[in-house]
This record gives structure tokens, sequence and C-alpha cells, in this order.
């Protein structure tokens, strides 16, 4: 039985919709070289989720690292389930990694505050619950979402891919029962930072389960990031991992508003790290 730490209080009530984990699914975690390997994204509740088409005006930066980076931005359609095909090189692993630019919700005040605590938002909280009467949350957010399909070669496994709000773990994932992952800010150590993770079971052959065969499963470990912005997981269970955090601050033009883009009062940065233990 997987073992589960609570490092902060959660409330138990499901998170709002715009909070939905978003990830990176590979076709395949544990790919040959030689292998084509289909990239998507997935988005839902407790790790389950459905698949998100293709957008490319939301797109900042897909790329395929593996050794050399390239971009996968391009290989798409508009609306398409399968984001990208790239080629397996060889037998070190590989990243997928997707920035988005940001979207816009508004919430009532009471709903957004409800989700700042769900997320352990504890400083943008505390700002609101200052004020006399806190507004409606007014919210721009984005994703910042990375895949690792497995290989050999540690030193790519560690490596820090640039986006502004990044999950590097420390070794290869999969590969121990534990795994320490740094969470980082515009490239610095981020500390305290809430950290989750969630686990499914695996289809054969270190696939992902399909759509129609995923349930949602609660968190199993929630944990502040140290002061070198570090957390040690316990991944000792088999299957396919997500790990996730989120950073939000003011935002930096609250009061101005653009085509397509309503002005917000906080911006927020949502990370995820895939990868699978077999």
């Amino acid at each position: 039985m997987m073992r589960v730490w609570l490092a902060v209080a959660l409330p138990a009530c499901a998170a709002r919709a715009h909070a939905h984990q978003y990830w990176l699914v590979p076709s395949d975690y544990t790919p040959h070289r030689g292998d084509v390997v289909e990239i998507g994204a997935r988005s839902g509740v407790g790790f389950g989720g459905e698949a998100r088409p293709w957008t490319p005006e939301r797109c900042v930066t897909f790329t395929w690292s593996a050794g050399a980076a390239r971009s996968l931005a391009g290989e798409a359609a508009a609306g398409d389930a399968v984001w990208a095909k790239p080629v397996v090189a060889d037998s070190g692993g590989a990243w997928a990694a997707y920035e988005s630019d940001y979207a816009s919700i508004e919430l009532p005040a009471a709903e957004f505050d409800q989700y700042l605590a769900e997320e352990g938002l504890a400083g943008p909280l505390a700002a609101r619950k200052r004020m006399a009467a806190p507004p409606a949350g007014r919210e721009r957010y984005r994703r910042c979402c990375k895949t690792w399909l497995a290989g050999s070669d540690d030193r790519r496994a560690a490596e820090m891919l640039g986006l502004p709000l990044e999950l590097v773990p420390l070794a290869r994932p999969g590969a121990a029962a534990r795994l320490r992952v740094r969470v980082l800010w515009r490239g610095r150590p981020l500390a305290g930072a809430l950290v989750k993770t969630w686990r499914q079971a695996l289809a054969a052959e270190g696939h992902p389960l399909a759509v129609i065969d995923r349930d949602s499963v609660g968190v199993a470990q929630a944990l502040r990031s140290d002061a070198r912005g570090e957390v040690a997981l316990d991944v000792s269970s088999l299957g396919e991992w997500l790990v996730s955090a989120e950073r939000m601050e003011p935002c930096p033009d609250r009061t101005q508003s653009r085509p397509g883009r309503p002005a917000a009062d906080w911006e927020s940065t949502w990370a995820s790290l895939t990868f699978a233990r077999r």
C-alpha cells in the first residue's frame, strides 16, 4: 500500500475548475531506440483527466530534449489530440516540455479564497484576508509541463529546461523508490512551495491508461520545499506519477486589459512533471 504524507492541511473539497492538474503524457514512458512516441496533454482532477487539443496560439515553447533540444511546436494542427510524434534516438532518455501563454479566469471572492487555501498559496490568501471586503478573484494562469521518457543518462534526467516554474529531478525519475525534486522559479530555488503527487496504475509495457480507463485518485503526498527548494518524494509504488506545484504573485499589469486578456489581480504559474516507475 502506498504511504501518504500530508505536511500541510488540505481541505477535502474538490479543486476548482481552473485548478485542474495539467500534464504531458507520452504514449510510452519506456520506449526503445527507434520508437515513435506520441506526445499529448491531459487535464483533470486527481490525475484522471481528459485529452487536451493542441492550441497553437497558447504555446510559448514545446520542445523535445534528448542531449540536444528541438522544437515540436509545428508538428500538429489546431485541435489535434496528438501534439507531436518524436523518434527516440538513443537509450539515454528524453524530455518533452511545454510552456503555455496565459489564460484568464474570475471567481467569486469566497471560491477564490477557497482555491488559494486548497493550493497552499498562503501569501495571496493572507493578502486578501487583510482586505475589509475582498473582491472577486481575477487571475491569469499559465502551464509549465514536462514528461520524462525513461533512459540511462543521469545528467540528462537532471537537466534544467528553462521553464519559468520548473520541477527538476536530481536523479532519474522512476529509477529508485525515493526521488528528490528541486523547485525552480525563474531558475532559482523556490522555498516553501507546496509540491503534490498523484499516482495511477500503468497499462501493459509502460503505457499510460487510456482516458476512459482512468479514475480520479487522491493526493499521495503534499510537501513544502525546503530552503534549497527541494522535496524528497516517496515514489516506491509502481505506476505513472504526477508531481505538481504552483506559484502565484500579484499581476504586474493588473489595472490594464488587452484584447483577449482581461485585467487580472493575480498571476499564477503551474508546473507539472510526469514519469513512470515500473
